[in-house]
């Protein structure tokens, strides 16, 4: 995969990421499950952020760009939090239609929905803090 491609999966991840933590911040009636779940969102948002930095500034010719260029395969890591971060926002827009007002936004989440998403994230934070590590290496 070239440096391009994991540069375009990162970008739409970290779209994403921030759409759905601007949806966070207007959900309602959820006030402990919305600030845990924007704060995984914003750490992650933080993590690709720098991932992203150094996949363009590096050189796709050294050893730790192998490890990078696994998180963007198909199904991946990168993908995997792009579902994710889909999950969380179709709940919090009713399917995919946004209500009148994001005010007026409800809670759906049952809790174990909750935790089964932050869970995820947080596995699929660690490899890409692997792969960021690999390159202090």
């Amino acid at each position: 995969m070239d440096p391009l491609s994991v540069v375009a999966s990162i970008i739409a991840v970290l779209q994403l990421s921030a759409k759905v933590l601007a949806d966070l911040n207007h959900v309602k009636d959820a006030p402990k499950d919305r600030a845990q779940c924007a704060i995984e969102t914003s750490n992650l948002y933080s993590l690709l952020f720098n991932l992203r930095v150094r996949v363009e500034e590096g050189d796709s010719q050294k050893l730790w760009y192998t490890a990078v260029r696994a998180l963007a395969v198909e199904n991946g890591p990168l993908d995997q939090f792009k579902q994710a971060l889909e999950t969380l926002q179709i709940k919090m827009t009713d399917g995919g239609r946004l209500k009148k007002a994001r005010e007026a936004l409800v809670w759906k989440f049952k809790k174990e929905e909750v935790a089964s998403i932050l869970d995820r994230m947080e596995r699929l934070k660690t490899l890409v803090e692997i792969a960021l590590q690999m390159d202090h290496l």
